[in-house]
């Protein structure tokens, strides 16, 4: 069933994989006439070594051999600022935010149910809004 559907790495022979879900699987197997349940599936996906995984971000591109010295240059030019008495700042934008009548995460106390859009399509939105933060390093206070 998988051999029409199946990938691999050419490099190494046992790295193999499907993009077909077994949902998918099944209903295959039902049009050649098996009748199989998603369990069966999914103990012969692990029995055959097919598990479910996402892709891992581990393997290193190299670095520059100059990268650390734009941090030490920084570092040295916010103790020069902070040193002569002047404000070093630091700016970091966050997430972009819709704004209107749409979900977000989290819970409140409220006396009645919150209604919201059930999709959050960037035409449905008043506007947009890009949250700004600011933190003063001398004063050791942060803004919003």
């Amino acid at each position: 069933m998988l051999q029409q559907h199946t990938a691999g790495n050419p490099m190494n022979s046992s790295i193999r994989w499907t993009y077909l879900k077994p949902r998918e699987i099944v209903s295959e197997l039902l049009k050649k006439g098996y009748s199989v349940s998603r369990n069966i599936v999914r103990y012969l996906l692990k029995k055959h070594e097919y598990v479910k995984r996402k892709a891992q971000r581990n393997i290193t591109m190299g670095g520059h051999p100059d990268r650390n010295a734009q941090f030490e240059n920084i570092t040295q030019l916010k103790q020069d600022y902070l040193d002569a008495g002047n404000p070093v700042i630091s700016m970091d934008t966050k997430k972009k935010e819709l704004l209107g009548t749409f979900y977000r995460n989290g819970s409140l106390y409220t006396q009645a149910a919150i209604q919201t859009n059930d999709h959050d399509f960037p035409s449905s939105a008043t506007g947009s809004v890009i949250p700004h933060g600011f933190y003063d390093l001398k004063r050791n206070t942060g803004y919003m």
